[in-house]
């Protein structure tokens, strides 16, 4: 079972960009950003609901019932006060674990594959993100744009569509969990890492660079694991 919110995938700029079914970005005009789902930036709105994760080579359910934490310590020219590519200085909590989600990017997947889809906010998550950090990574992919094209529409990114995966199930007790990104650039590396399910071999295709190293962020999502 999947809980999400529709909204708008729109950013924030006069040139800007949209993911499109995780294939990467297309030039669009705009005249408002995607919603933050947050009250206030760096707190989300509290929703109650499930979405699924890998873990241990098997399926497991996360039960949500805290909006996400963005730690505002750490610059973010998102809505919401989420970003990619720097750590948080100011947990939410002493005790934490970490999520790891895995997005595609310069190909495409059916977006609705995806357990937290292209176009939809998951429950308790964050509906946008500044991943302007990552440009200099996300140049290569799209030559097309100007580095301060690519920069802008970064700042206040929809939250692109991914997958989870957790190290631990915390004895099935609620907790924070720091979020941490796996830009996956190959289509079959993206099926082989959903076959297998776990942070394991994940990680191995971290380690042997065939996704981009482990990213950073700010941002906490609260969840339980069944």
């Amino acid at each position: 079972m999947r809980i999400v919110k529709n909204r708008a995938r729109v950013l924030a700029a006069s040139v800007a960009m949209v993911v499109a079914g995780g294939v990467g970005i297309a030039a669009a005009a705009t005249t408002s950003a995607p919603p933050s789902n947050a009250m206030q930036r760096g707190m989300g709105v509290n929703e109650f609901g499930l979405t699924k994760s890998f873990f241990n080579g098997h399926t497991v359910n996360f039960t949500y019932t805290k909006g996400f934490y963005c730690d505002r310590h750490v610059g973010s020219g998102a809505s919401s006060g989420c970003e990619a590519g720097a750590q948080y200085k100011v947990p939410p909590a002493r005790d934490f674990d970490p999520l790891y989600i895995t997005v595609p990017l310069g190909f495409t997947v059916p977006a609705m594959s995806m357990e937290c889809p292209v176009g939809l906010v998951c429950v308790d998550h964050p509906g946008t993100i500044d991943l302007s950090r990552l440009e200099p990574s996300l140049k290569p992919l799209y030559p097309q744009y100007t580095d301060a094209q690519l920069t802008a529409a970064l700042k206040n990114f929809a939250t692109p569509g991914h997958e989870h995966f957790i190290t631990t199930a915390n004895a099935n007790k609620p907790e924070w969990w720091d979020v941490k990104v796996v830009g996956v650039t190959s289509l079959s590396v993206w099926n082989q890492i959903n076959a297998h399910r776990s942070f394991a071999f994940l990680n191995q295709e971290v380690n042997a660079k065939l996704t981009t190293p482990i990213i950073p962020s700010n941002l906490f999502l609260y969840f339980g694991v069944n």
